[in-house]
């Protein structure tokens, strides 16, 4: 087929039809090629704006946060609940125990944490908030008295201290050196009585209106109950010091007593 020239110019010649078609469509061709690549690209950066948009919502959605927690049990005094009350519990509410320390012949107290009680009483420093106990008080000769936190008193379910009182772990003979029953706290019943570093600075629960024990060494266990230091150490030879705590807890084991401690067979000797 003969191509016909168009497009001629003088001193250039033009080109044939055919040839003007192919260029052309070789450039409708290129400019169908480019769109399509900007639509793509287009489209993609629409998906990654969308996917980074909607994620933190769907991940919200998936593991919702919690926007508020139980409250802890708080004492009518502001202070922390007694020992393992953070909510509803076999011990009832704090009133409810303060109640029960009452039933027994038992003083309901709030004692402050002090450091350096063996100096100067305007020295004395207080550590944090109070907490209560129940304190008894024989009608003895000596007035002997002994403290124990409201939980151990009134839960049916035992109390390290309330295991360790009944336990009657042996006490070791006294070899002089320091207070026996912090001593006897601390090695015999792994719990706790002193405060800092050891030394003469001294430490103890105050109730300044106390008549009789101005500062007390309790012996505090791991899950926070505690008797005082003294009235577990006199009872580890079966000597009751204020009231016999076997009878006024609610925890009755009976024969069953869990091996939590050693079991010493001292009798009773009131």
């Amino acid at each position: 087929m003969r191509s016909e020239i168009i497009g001629g110019r003088p001193g250039k010649p033009g080109i044939s039809r055919n040839k003007r078609w192919t260029l052309t469509s070789h450039r409708f061709v290129t400019a169908v090629a480019v769109g399509v690549l900007v639509v793509g690209l287009a489209g993609c950066g629409s998906a990654e704006n969308n996917s980074s948009t909607s994620s933190p919502s769907s991940s919200t959605a998936a593991t919702p946060v919690p926007t508020s927690r139980p409250p802890a049990a708080v004492s009518s005094t502001g202070s922390p609940a007694p020992a393992g009350t953070t909510g509803p519990s076999s011990a009832g509410t704090e009133s409810e125990a303060a109640a029960y320390c009452e039933q027994q012949g038992g003083e309901v107290q709030t004692r402050l944490a002090h450091f350096g009680t063996n100096g100067d009483q305007a020295d004395w420093l207080a550590l944090g908030e109070g907490t209560s106990l129940c304190r008894f008080q024989a009608d003895d000769e000596a007035k002997s008295r002994i403290y124990v936190d409201l939980q151990t008193l009134s839960s049916a379910e035992p109390t390290l201290a309330a295991l360790a009182y009944l336990s009657k772990v042996p006490m070791p003979t006294s070899s002089g050196g320091g207070n026996p029953a912090t001593g006897y706290c601390s090695k015999e019943l792994d719990g706790s009585s002193t405060f800092g570093a050891v030394g003469a600075a001294g430490g103890g629960w105050v109730a300044k209106d106390d008549p009789d024990d101005v500062v007390v060494g309790l012996c505090v266990f791991p899950d926070l109950s505690f008797i005082d230091e003294w009235g577990l150490a006199y009872h580890s030879n079966g000597d009751i010091r204020g009231k016999d705590l076997t009878t006024a807890m609610k925890y009755r084991p009976g024969a069953d007593l869990p091996p939590v401690f050693p079991v010493s067979s001292v009798a009773p000797t009131s």
